[in-house]
């Protein structure tokens, strides 16, 4: 060791090392003498980037300052887009959690369990030997200390319980009737602490426990048990060394407690109970398994409960069922809300998905009203752009005063965002149809189920179209700005690359995969076949919605033709006003594109949403009432024996309504007497039979629906299209012919019917068979309740079926309510009515309750609400950006008029000028937004009969336009130009001439 510290030092000795020393030395100390100088330099580098941003941070202020009403338009904008991210999931994840309260309760009312709560079950296996009484103790203890942590809610209670294997037991002493060759009670041995605590003692004492080897063990036995096997106090039984005394006999306080994971009637029914130490303590003595079966039930407090986690709680349960089979291997969890929980997560994915699909236009349409507002912004700085630009100023600083703006902007919009994003979600969950709303607590919102990752994609995209148009305007120069200003060449972005032309190719595929001209792409997303059908289909909503953006810009382009026309035949017009009108829209027309585009798309989708909510909400009541028939369908009769009650035919009223219990003669209650009842307008019967008609071609089995045709009409659902006459013509031929028979249109082009044919018809009621010969008076499409089957129905006369009008049975009784009748009240009265306790009341049909079921459904609850905010959004939006772009476009164009009224022309000509151009523009942008919203409508609504229902639609889905909604916006939007056109004569009437031309550009 010595050694080698002598050569070391002697390395250092040497004259190399020496200078190499010397070297570094002097490196460290230049460096320590400029640290100082290097530390000024970074602070001073720094503190210039501070004062240069904070420059720039007041050039901008005064800029929002200065432009305040275009400022708060842009802060508008930038709140739609990022409420409408906002409010999606919220209503999602509402909804859905609401469903998920439901399912919940709905198994704890089942189960009678608690409505979160956990049970854990391992059964020792071939005598493994890994349960025992510790580990059982010790993985309750672990439970109750791990469970809030991992699943996130507090515990209530941990209940574990030990359970040995089944032993056979003999009285002791020995019975004179006990068989000698098999035991007289097989039991098992259950520990579990909770039972002294949640049970009583009826007879006898509870156990005491048993340590000592050798002595008896002392058991308590369920009194249900005890009586069935005649169990008493004091009874002994053994086998081999195991001896165990009855001590006590007991029963719960309250079986149907939620502590209780079993009933303790199914629980206990072959088992005693012992207290915990005894079966620590003795029960290795006689079993080789002491703890052969063992099982913790968790419960978790209720209370706690937020289901606006149930994300977390549903990662929670899968961390701990991990867990808990590496602590104790075999463990099953065999009771949790772990598949409810999952079902909560895949519905909630879908209903954002889909409400995305459909809102998205919306989101698109308030992008591009940012991009105008962006647009208008640059218009105005351009001046003080190229000015810039002009005396050094990068392109990037220049372009940064944009980017500091918008970010800004969206700093302020954040907490409105979130804001009205709630208040967004909240009006969508009081939805009740197209532009209808209601009271409706049950449902709660909370922003926890915001998705910020989609939050910062949409803040990401608004900065992008908020930053493009800067961009380009920061790299011009002054003569280029002047020549863009005399006459625009530079076409947009979109025109460019022809994105219009790429956005209608969605819309004529889905036109032709759903018209039958084209197979469906693999790719095109359908969501969970578990979704309701009618909204699975996200083509159906996102195709035309691309069709009529597409359809606009298609439009927009066409523009600079289409005036380039108007100039040719208006050339020649003695009216200079009008000729510089059509000539300035002519020079410049990208300067409208992102106005008329505006205009026109909000308009065309306002118009194809209002008539998809209005044909949807009507389809939803037409296919209801077809199916139920009518307010109330039921049928009633009296037992001789028995209690009444009410049920339900899912069937609703298209099954056969005769039966063997309309025999009873005392079934019969008058129509007048049911008229009479509070609550009802008008009453009919209607029966349907099984029977047969030949017509030239042997037998056919057919159902003869039998009604009154007075009564009939008043009471029944009907549309017009469902016959080729209307209803009233079709009663009639009934009441001039008896024995008419109404038939439907398939069965008379098959057979060749035709009015006034007759038919060989055999009715079958019950055991009687009645022929009769019926005319054929009427034909029909569609009829209440009859749907497409291999039996076709025949509408007839009701007393014609039968000898004598007294002997008509097996009819159902279709009512017709009046608003508000309570239809539960109304069937107790019925009850008492048809025969007080032997009254039976079946309910067959009941369209009132199934539209409000339709009509809670999450999936329409959200279309509609996510149509009615976007029918809003869309009529506020556009007439905003044009009343922006008014008065932008004046202000940019204050020298050129004024130089106008210096070279002649007087104060009306300019109004004429500036309002025949703002006429043009808006006129044909609502003309074509109109055109473009009716022509989506009539093309893709029909296709939504495609998802409404499987094979085919009954009734036929009747397309409604949104006329009224139509005329209403174009109404609003007509106002929205006069009021621009009366700013625009107050502001010229306001116009100094002077001013105009001495100051310019400064102004």
């Amino acid at each position: 060791m010595l050694l080698k510290l002598k050569r070391f030092f002697g390395l250092l000795a040497r004259p190399d090392f020496k200078k190499l020393g010397i070297g570094i030395f002097r490196a460290i100390t230049q460096l320590w003498s400029a640290l100082p100088g290097m530390a000024v330099s970074w602070l001073g580098t720094a503190k210039n980037i501070l004062l240069s941003f904070a420059a720039m941070l007041v050039v901008v202020l005064k800029r929002l300052r200065h432009n305040l009403g275009l400022s708060l338009s842009a802060l508008l904008g930038i709140v739609a887009v990022l409420a409408m991210v906002v409010c999606v999931p919220i209503f999602s994840h509402g909804v859905a959690s609401e469903v998920l309260r439901v399912q919940l309760e709905e198994i704890a009312l089942t189960t009678r369990r608690s409505l979160f709560s956990l049970h854990m079950n391992a059964t020792d296996k071939q005598g493994a030997g890994t349960l025992n009484v510790d580990k059982v103790e010790e993985t309750a203890q672990w439970l109750e200390k791990n469970t809030p942590r991992v699943v996130g809610i507090p515990v209530r209670a941990v209940i574990a319980r030990a359970q040995t294997a089944t032993i056979g037991l003999n009285p002791f002493p020995p019975r004179s009737l006990a068989p000698s060759n098999q035991p007289w009670i097989v039991m098992s041995f259950i520990a579990q602490d909770n039972v002294p605590s949640m049970g009583k003692i009826v007879d006898g004492r509870w156990p005491s426990p048993s340590t000592k080897s050798g002595e008896p063990v002392e058991v308590a036995v369920l009194e249900s048990t005890a009586d069935e096997m005649f169990l008493n106090v004091g009874d002994r039984f053994r086998n081999g060394p195991l001896e165990v005394v009855i001590t006590g006999i007991w029963v719960p306080l309250d079986s149907q407690d939620s502590l209780w994971f079993e009933l303790p009637k199914t629980a206990f029914s072959t088992s005693f109970w012992i207290p915990g130490e005894t079966y620590q303590n003795r029960m290795a003595e006689f079993f080789s398994r002491p703890v052969f079966n063992a099982s913790w039930y968790v419960v978790l407090d209720e209370k706690r409960l937020n289901l606006a986690f149930a994300d977390d709680y549903a990662r929670g349960l899968v961390r701990l069922d991990s867990e808990l089979r590496r602590r104790v291997p075999g463990m099953t969890i065999d009771y949790s809300p772990l598949k409810a929980l999952e079902a909560y997560q895949e519905r909630a994915n879908t209903l954002t998905t889909l409400f995305y699909a459909i809102g998205s236009p919306m989101a698109v349409l308030a992008l591009l009203f940012v991009s105008l507002t962006a647009s208008i912004a640059v218009q105005q700085y351009e001046q003080e752009m190229v000015t810039l630009r002009g005396r050094g100023t990068s392109w990037w600083r220049v372009a940064s005063l944009n980017l500091v703006e918008s970010l800004i902007l969206i700093g302020v919009a954040v907490l409105p965002s979130f804001l009205l994003g709630w208040i967004a979600a909240n009006l969508m969950g009081r939805t009740v149809s197209f532009l209808e709303f209601t009271s409706r607590s049950e449902i709660s919102f909370s922003v926890l189920g915001i998705n910020l990752t989609w939050y910062f994609v949409a803040i990401l995209v608004i900065l992008i179209a908020r930053f493009l148009p800067g961009i380009s305007a920061s790299q011009i120069s002054i003569v280029r700005l002047k020549q863009e200003q005399g006459r625009g060449s530079q076409r947009p972005l979109w025109q460019r690359y022809y994105l219009d032309l790429f956005l209608l190719l969605p819309g004529i595929y889905a036109y032709l995969s759903q018209s039958g001209f084209a197979r469906q792409l693999r790719f095109v997303p359908i969501l969970d076949p578990s979704t309701n059908p009618q909204y699975r289909d996200l083509l159906l909503f996102v195709a035309p919605a691309l069709f009529v953006i597409a359809l606009c810009m298609i439009s927009v382009r066409l523009l600079p033709f289409f005036v380039r026309f108007l100039s040719r035949i208006f050339e020649n017009i003695p009216q200079v006003w009008a000729y510089l009108a059509i000539q300035q829209i002519a020079r410049r027309p990208s300067d409208y594109s992102n106005a008329l585009l505006l205009i026109m798309i909000s308009l065309s989708l306002a118009i194809f949403s209002a008539s998809t909510a209005k044909t949807l909400d009507q389809w939803t009541y037409d296919s209801i009432y077809y199916r139920e028939g009518a307010d109330l369908v039921i049928h009633e009769y009296a037992v001789s024996e028995g209690s009444s009650s009410f049920s339900s035919s899912s069937s609703g009223s298209s099954t056969i309504t005769v039966s063997e219990a309309d025999l009873s003669l005392d079934s019969y209650t008058s129509m007048e007497e049911h008229f009479k009842l509070p609550g009802v307008q008008h009453v009919t019967r209607v029966g349907k039979y099984p029977g047969t008609f030949s017509y030239g071609t042997g037998e056919q089995e057919c159902v003869f629906m039998g009604i009154d045709r007075l009564d009939f009409p008043l009471v029944a659902f009907y549309r017009n299209d469902f016959a080729e006459v209307p209803l009233g013509e079709l009663m009639n031929a009934l009441g001039l012919e008896p024995m008419g028979v109404l038939v439907p249109k398939d069965l008379a082009d098959r057979l060749g019917l035709k009015i006034g044919d007759t038919l060989l018809t055999t009715v079958n009621i019950l055991d009687q068979r009645n022929e009769r010969e019926l005319m054929v008076v009427g034909i029909y499409s569609y009829f209440p309740t009859v749907f497409p089957d291999k039996r076709p129905t025949l509408v007839v006369n009701l007393d014609s079926l039968f000898e004598l009008p007294d002997e008509v049975i097996g009819y159902d009784i279709w009512m017709n309510l009046k608003n508000g009748t309570d239809s539960n009240d109304l069937l107790r009265k019925i009850r008492q009515l048809v025969g007080g306790d032997r009254a039976v009341v079946d309910v067959r049909g009941n369209a009132i309750q199934k539209i409000q079921q339709a009509i809670e459904q999450p999936e329409r609850l959200g279309l509609f609400g996510v149509l009615n905010v976007g029918f809003i959004f869309t009529g506020l939006m556009p007439g905003i950006g044009f009343v922006l772009y008014s008065y932008a476009s004046l202000r940019r164009r204050f020298i050129q008029l004024g130089i106008l009224q210096a070279i002649g022309m007087s104060l009306k000509q300019l109004m004429a000028h500036l309002v025949l151009e703002q006429g043009i523009l808006m006129g044909g942008a609502i003309g074509v937004g109109a055109f473009v919203g009716l022509l989506s409508s009539v093309l893709f609504i029909p296709f939504l009969q495609i998802s409404a229902s499987s094979g085919q639609t009954v009734p036929p889905f009747q397309v409604l336009i949104g006329w009224k909604e139509a005329v209403g916006l174009s109404l609003a939007f007509a106002f929205v130009l006069a009021v621009t056109m009366a700013g625009t004569i107050w502001a010229l009437m306001n116009l100094k001439m002077f001013q105009a031309v001495k100051m310019g550009e400064a102004l």
